[in-house]
C-alpha cells in the first residue's frame, strides 16, 4: 500500500501542476477529468505476501526410555551441547545389580566347562583306582560281617536287629563300589561333550540377558543427538521420570527456516522451489533470500479476532541466516510466483474487464478516450503485465471512470477538478 500511495502522490503533484496552470490562465476545461500516465517497461514479479514464523529446522525432543530418578542433570535452557554429549542419567541401580549377578553365573558355568574340558590326569585315575580298591575292601568286610551275623542269628545267639544293621552296611558298601567304578569309567572315557554343550547353551542365554540389561543401562543416559542449543526443558534434576516422559528439546539455532501460512485461494499457485524473500522488524531493512522447500499436506484452522482462518503451512529454507534472527520471531514472506524481465506494464487499476471477459485499457488519443484490447500476463500488487495490444508509446488513462465512453473528451485534471 505504501508503494501505491507514493505513485498516486507523484501523480497528484503532476496533476496539481496542470491545475495551477489552468487556474492561472483562468480557462475552464471541457471533458472528463482523468489522470494520464505512460506505459513503463521494467522487471516485474508476481508475488504472494504472507506472514511466517522463524523455526529451527533441525531439532530433537528427548524422552525417557525408562522410568527412574533423573541424575547428573545440570543443563539449562540456552546451553550449548555437542553431539554425543551425556547431559543426564536415569538412575537404574537395579539393572546394574542384575548385570553383576548374571556375570557371576557366567563365571560359574565357564568354570564347569573348564573342569570338564580338562584332560585326564594319570594321578587322578590312580587316585580313583585306589578309592575303588578301598571301597571293594570295605564291601568284603561288610559282606563277611553280614554272613557272620546271619549265622549267629540262626544259632539263636544274635538278634534280628543286628542282622538288619549288618545288611544295611553291606548295601552301603556295595553302592559305594558301584559309584567308584562309574566315576573311574567316566574319568577314563574323558569329558562329556553333551554336558559341555549344555553349559555353553546356558552361557549363551545369560549373555543375551546381560546384553538386554546393558542396553537398558546405555539408554538410561540422556545424550544429545546433535550439536546445538537447549531450546526448552520440561523437567529438573532429581525428578522421577516415567517411561516416555518428555525431558527437553535441543536444536541447531544456526540452521533456521521460516514456516508461513498460505490461504486456500493462493495455495494452487505455490510450488516447491519457488523463490521467497523474508523481511521483518528483526532484520531492519535487510531482506533474506530463500526457497519454498515443503508444502504441508494438511491445512490448519486457527481462531482469530474476526473468526476462524484456514491456512496451509509452507516451509521456506533460507539461503543464509543472521544471528539476531531468533526462533519464534514473526517475519513477512514474499513468495515469488513468476518473474518477467523487461515487462511492459501498467497500473492494475488501468486494466478493465469487458462484458465478454476480455481485457482492455483506455488511452488518450488527440484528447479523446480510445479503447485498446490487451492481453495481460503476470500481476504484482501494483502493476500488471501487458503481453500484447500496446506498443508502449500510448498515453494511458490510469484511473478511467466507469462512465467513460469511446471518443469522449478527456483531460489531465487536478485534485480539485476531480472533486468538482
Amino acid at each position: 500500500m505504501k508503494k501505491r500511495l507514493w505513485i498516486w502522490l507523484g501523480v497528484g503533484v503532476l496533476v496539481a501542476g496542470f491545475g495551477g496552470y489552468a487556474a492561472s490562465s483562468g480557462e475552464k476545461k471541457n471533458g472528463v477529468p482523468v489522470t494520464l500516465s505512460t506505459v513503463i517497461t521494467a522487471d516485474l514479479e508476481s508475488t504472494i505476501l504472507t506472514s511466517g514464523m522463524v523455526m529451527v529446522r533441525n531439532e530433537h525432543t528427548l524422552f525417557a526410555n525408562y522410568a527412574g530418578d533423573l541424575r547428573n542433570f545440570s543443563i539449562k535452557e540456552g546451553d550449548k551441547v555437542t553431539k554425543g554429549q551425556v547431559i543426564g542419567n536415569i538412575d537404574m541401580s537395579d539393572v546394574s545389580n542384575e548385570i553383576m549377578d548374571i556375570e557371576a553365573q557366567i563365571t560359574i558355568q565357564e568354570a564347569n566347562i573348564a573342569r570338564l574340558s580338562k584332560g585326564v590326569e594319570p594321578e587322578e585315575v590312580t587316585k580313583m583306582q585306589e578309592q575303588l580298591a578301598q571301597n571293594e575292601r570295605e564291601y568284603q568286610t561288610a559282606l563277611k560281617d553280614y554272613q557272620r551275623t546271619q549265622s549267629l542269628f540262626t544259632a539263636g545267639v544274635s538278634t534280628q536287629q543286628a542282622v538288619e544293621q549288618a545288611k544295611q552296611k553291606l548295601q552301603t558298601a556295595e553302592s559305594s563300589v558301584k559309584v567308584a567304578k562309574q566315576d573311574l569309567l567316566l574319568k577314563q572315557k574323558g569329558p562329556d561333550k553333551s554336558e559341555i554343550r549344555s553349559y555353553e547353551a546356558q552361557i549363551q542365554k545369560l549373555n543375551l540377558e546381560k546384553a538386554k540389561y546393558e542396553k537398558q543401562r546405555v539408554q538410561s543416559s540422556i545424550v544429545s543427538p546433535i550439536d546445538g542449543t537447549v531450546l526448552s526443558m520440561k523437567v529438573k534434576k532429581g525428578k522421577y521420570l516415567s517411561k516416555g516422559e518428555e525431558i527437553l528439546t535441543v536444536g541447531d539455532t544456526n540452521d533456521v527456516m521460516v514456516e508461513a501460512g498460505v490461504g486456500e485461494s493462493d495455495l494452487r499457485k505455490i510450488k516447491i522451489g519457488q523463490d521467497a524473500v523474508v523481511s521483518g522488524i528483526s532484520l531492519g531493512g535487510e531482506q533474506l533470500q530463500g526457497k519454498v522447500s515443503r508444502i504441508s499436506p494438511m491445512a490448519v484452522t486457527s481462531k482469530e479476532r474476526d473468526g476462524e482462518s484456514t491456512r496451509v503451512p509452507v516451509a521456506v529454507n533460507l539461503n543464509e541466516t543472521r544471528e539476531y534472527l531468533k526462533p519464534g520471531f514473526h517475519v513477512d514472506v514474499n513468495i515469488v510466483l513468476q518473474k518477467a524481465a523487461n515487462a511492459m506494464q501498467v497500473p492494475v487499476e488501468a486494466v478493465v474487464t469487458d462484458q465478454d471477459g476480455s481485457s482492455f485499457v483506455w488511452v488518450a488519443e488527440n484528447g479523446k478516450a480510445r479503447k485498446k484490447k490487451v492481453t495481460t500476463g503476470i500481476e504484482s500488487e501494483l502493476f500488471i503485465q501487458i503481453e500484447s495490444g500496446l506498443d508502449g508509446s500510448e498515453e494511458l488513462i490510469a484511473n478511467p471512470p466507469e462512465t467513460l465512453r469511446e471518443n469522449e473528451v478527456v483531460f489531465q485534471a487536478s485534485p480539485e477538478e476531480f472533486a468538482g
